[in-house]
């Protein structure tokens, strides 16, 4: 547009620059500008839908390949298979085997966790009430102990792959230790943010081992198994 155009405030007629239609009804886009489907906004908001959930298609089908076969023993092929996808479709997606392995791991373990720990339980929660909240998650099957043991077996031997759900395990302790932390202020400890540190690796730690015996002890008894624990960590947080 010219310098005098703009200042007046009229359409650019310059030489060679076509001149665009009349704006369509109440929205500024000309009729040009509109498909089948409505307008260019539309549009691109149905194909962003349906990229999300071919992604999703994509993550849900490597979650279960990985939770029955485990992380090596599931192969690109077997993911394009099991999604319906296409080799493109998945490489559009994801550079690598690893990043759909990440994906899997946030979208079934990481961001499930830090959503019950972000949960509004109050502030005055202890280490014991929260493993018990990850726990209920557990065995109700919102979080699958036997997907988690999977992707730590499949990461043992894989240094970039345990370096990236290290990540994302970093992640879920972090919500639990600033939750750890407003407990331990609760409690009078005068070094509330250094002990929730400690407390909250102790916390993992417990949650680790629960997922384990939950995936490798088909008989365990949940009850008895959460009241040790529980008050394991809570004796550990006000000792």
């Amino acid at each position: 547009m010219s310098t005098a155009s703009r200042v007046a405030g009229l359409p650019d007629a310059s030489p060679g620059r076509p001149r665009r239609g009349p704006p369509g009804p109440g929205d500024g886009t000309s009729e040009a500008d509109k498909g089948p489907c409505g307008s260019v906004a539309a549009m691109g908001g149905m194909m962003a839908t349906a990229r999300g959930s071919k992604r999703a298609s994509i993550v849900a089908a490597a979650a279960e390949l990985i939770r029955t076969r485990g992380v090596h023993a599931t192969s690109i092929a077997e993911i394009i298979a099991a999604s319906d996808s296409s080799a493109g479709t998945i490489y559009h997606h994801f550079a690598n085997k690893n990043e759909i392995v990440l994906a899997v791991a946030v979208d079934t373990v990481s961001e499930p966790l830090q959503a019950i720990v972000r949960q509004p339980w109050g502030d005055s929660m202890s280490p014991g009430a929260l493993l018990r909240a990850i726990a209920e998650a557990v065995f109700t099957g919102e979080v699958e102990s036997a997907l988690i043991v999977q992707l730590w077996a499949g990461s043992a031997n894989d240094p970039q792959l345990k370096s990236l759900l290290s990540e994302q395990l970093t992640g879920v302790r972090e919500e639990i230790k600033r939750r750890l932390a407003r407990w331990l202020e609760a409690q009078g400890e005068p070094d509330a943010s250094a002990r929730a540190e400690t407390l909250a690796l102790v916390t993992m730690g417990q949650v680790m081992g629960m997922l384990a015996a939950r995936t490798m002890l088909p008989h365990l008894d949940r009850d008895a198994y959460l009241d040790e624990a529980a008050a394991l960590l809570d004796g550990a947080g006000r000792g």
